[in-house]
């Protein structure tokens, strides 16, 4: 969730000592004679080296990742251009204390393999003409939009079919992490040369907790255990009324183990989304609460509109989307200009380039009512090959003016997004 979080928040006063915040955000006031600008990465590390300009000045970030910069009052334009990494700007930045997160470019996520078996696999039974199957899965981080959470393992390992061993190989993120298996029942319906009308539905889980992964250290011989039958209950998904023309639309439940932990559920490999057998909550802890992420979208797919809704620290397994946000209209983005129309609801906008799989450019809009940008001369674009760009709004309960990256991501509740592309 970080590249959508990234997209938020500001500050508030005068004379204060230099301090990064963490995760990014602007705070201690607003800027009063003099701003101090620190410049991190995603694992909040300064970044040394880092040129940033501020009301035409430019400087460069020491080995604390700082730059201060004088004479300067109210609201700044904040651009930051580092070798590596994605170029960014703040336009409407006011606080004594800025932190801006660089995400890196061209670099793989971390990761390791994990392989193992399911403890009981050979009691679960089907039906005769169904087939048991298992998926297994990794937890996610909660910064969104984290390529970590997005890895594949090869060959789909990760999914045993019948069998009287589940024998299973996962490619996982690192960090801390909690291992599930959605165990599937799949109904043939007697014809299985015509796939077509054939169901499926979760009936079990399994789970290890407290795996800790460190990049290229794989790991062997993980045996998850099974949920007891007291420890399931059903969810219900509720996706409320989507955006007008969004009409692919998957709805994904979590639990949030922790502030950075999150499990996902699988509720799509149901015939009936809206509904699964899930483990309970405090299967994973006493303090662990519900999510739903729920996305729409084009026939398109990721190339299309988009709008995601994120609800969370639920306490019942009926999950509602609620109310979504409809996607920025009148988007024209050239290579060196922004613009269109704020949508409601929204607090904050964003405008990213990029060059097929790589993103060159964000300029984050900490205002509202801003509708349109301009792209300073530090982080100028390539003037020539096809960029494809997007322009996208936040839903977010936050005060602009004051936040962490970190501490508040939990206030942002949705975005949507209109993407195009620049010939």
């Amino acid at each position: 969730m970080r590249a959508l979080v990234i997209v938020a928040l500001a500050a508030c006063s005068n004379d204060v000592d230099p301090r990064v915040i963490p995760g990014g955000g602007v705070g201690d006031g607003e800027i009063d004679g003099e701003v101090n600008v620190h410049v991190i990465d995603d694992d909040d590390a300064p970044i040394a080296g880092a040129t940033v300009e501020v009301n035409g000045q430019q400087e460069t970030t020491d080995s604390k990742g700082l730059v201060v910069f004088s004479d300067v009052e109210g609201a700044q334009t904040i651009a930051v251009k580092a070798s590596g990494y994605r170029s960014e700007v703040w336009v409407g930045a006011n606080g004594a204390n800025v932190t801006i997160p660089m995400t890196a470019t061209g670099v793989a996520p971390d990761s390791a393999t994990l392989a193992g078996t399911i403890t009981g696999w050979d009691t679960i039974t089907v039906p005769t003409g169904h087939v048991k199957a298992a998926i297994v899965l990794f937890s996610h981080s909660d910064a969104f939009g984290d390529e970590a959470n997005d890895l594949q393992t090869p060959a789909m390992a990760n999914i045993c079919i019948g069998g009287a061993v589940c024998s299973w190989t996962l490619l996982s993120r690192t960090g801390s992490v909690t291992v599930t298996a959605a165990i599937v029942d799949r109904d043939g319906k007697g014809t299985p040369t015509d796939p077509d009308d054939d169901t499926q539905s979760i009936i079990g889980w399994a789970y290890k907790t407290g795996v800790t992964v460190e990049d290229g250290v794989n790991q062997s011989g993980l045996t998850l255990a099974l949920v007891e039958a007291g420890n399931l209950e059903t969810m219900t998904i509720d996706q409320g009324t989507p955006p007008a023309g969004l009409s692919e639309v998957t709805c994904v439940p979590g639990i949030e183990i922790s502030d950075d932990e999150v499990v996902q559920l699988p509720s799509f490999v149901n015939s009936d989304p809206t509904m699964l057998l899930a483990p309970k909550r405090t299967v994973f802890g006493g303090t662990a609460t519900y999510r739903l992420t729920a996305i729409a979208q084009t026939t398109s797919g990721d190339m299309g509109a988009q709008s995601i809704l994120l609800r969370q620290g639920m306490t019942t397994p009926d999950l509602a989307a609620g109310t979504w946000l409809v996607t920025p209209t009148d988007v024209e983005i050239t290579r060196t200009t922004a613009a269109w129309s704020a949508v409601s609801g929204a607090a904050l906008h964003s405008a990213v380039w990029g060059n097929g799989q790589t993103e060159l450019l964000q300029i984050t809009v900490l205002a509202s009512k801003t509708a349109s940008v301009e792209v300073p001369s530090l982080v100028a674009l390539p003037t020539s090959g096809t960029l494809n760009a997007r322009v996208t709004a936040i839903g977010a309960d936050l005060d602009p003016n004051d936040f962490s990256l970190e501490d508040d991501s939990g206030l942002i509740w949705g975005a949507s997004t209109q993407p195009v592309s620049i010939p």
